[in-house]
């Protein structure tokens, strides 16, 4: 999905560069803030599933540098304020890494992380003390670390988002309890999680 902006890349760079001339400055800010106009195709989220209907899990699987913290959390802000057409905010997002320390440093006040992404005027607020981020909207992002997965037992979410699985400590465990977390919005889990293969504690 792309916005009206996109067409400008299209421009030749003369032609470029008279219609950014043009712009009046609230909407130069709205550009330099649409994600959807500077990300790479591969971080923007898939238009749908292999088999045509709606994607349940959007894995984005890179090496250092590849922009994996920035797709997931401009990914977060559009959900957050229902800037995908189509699609009210989520009221209620899970945000889960390895530690309570990484979800904090990386994902929400890293270079790229969640807070530093949006424009100042939009900036939620990150209430500490409750572990939550708020936006004006209502919408709530909660963090949780995979190590203590039975904090995700009770809680639920429309969306959630994970990173670096590689370094979660009993990944199933805190995947399969996300999964029974997930029980909002349009496509909420009903049943428990596929069976799989027993994976060692």
């Amino acid at each position: 999905m792309r916005t009206a902006f996109s067409a400008l890349s299209a421009l030749p760079q003369a032609a470029r560069e008279a219609a950014l001339a043009l712009l009046a400055e609230e909407e130069a800010r709205a550009l330099a803030h649409d994600w959807q106009v500077w990300a790479r195709d591969d971080q923007l989220p898939p238009a749908a599933a292999a088999s045509g209907g709606p994607w349940r899990t959007w894995l984005y699987l890179g090496g250092r540098g590849s922009g994996k913290t920035r797709a997931g959390a401009e990914w977060v802000r559009a959900v957050a304020l229902g800037l995908w057409p189509d699609e009210p905010p989520a009221r209620r997002i899970a945000l889960v890494g390895p530690t309570q320390a990484h979800v904090r440093s990386v994902m929400i006040d890293g270079v790229s992380g969640l807070i530093t992404i949006h424009p100042p005027g939009e900036r939620p607020q990150f209430e500490i003390s409750k572990g939550q981020i708020v936006w004006r909207n209502g919408a709530i992002a909660q963090l949780f670390s995979a190590e203590d997965y039975e904090g995700l037992r009770g809680p639920q979410f429309d969306a959630a988002w994970c990173d670096e699985l590689g370094r979660w400590k009993r990944a199933a465990r805190a995947w399969d309890m996300l999964q029974f977390a997930l029980r909002l919005g349009a496509a909420p889990v009903r049943s428990s999680p596929p069976r799989r293969a027993p994976t060692p504690p």
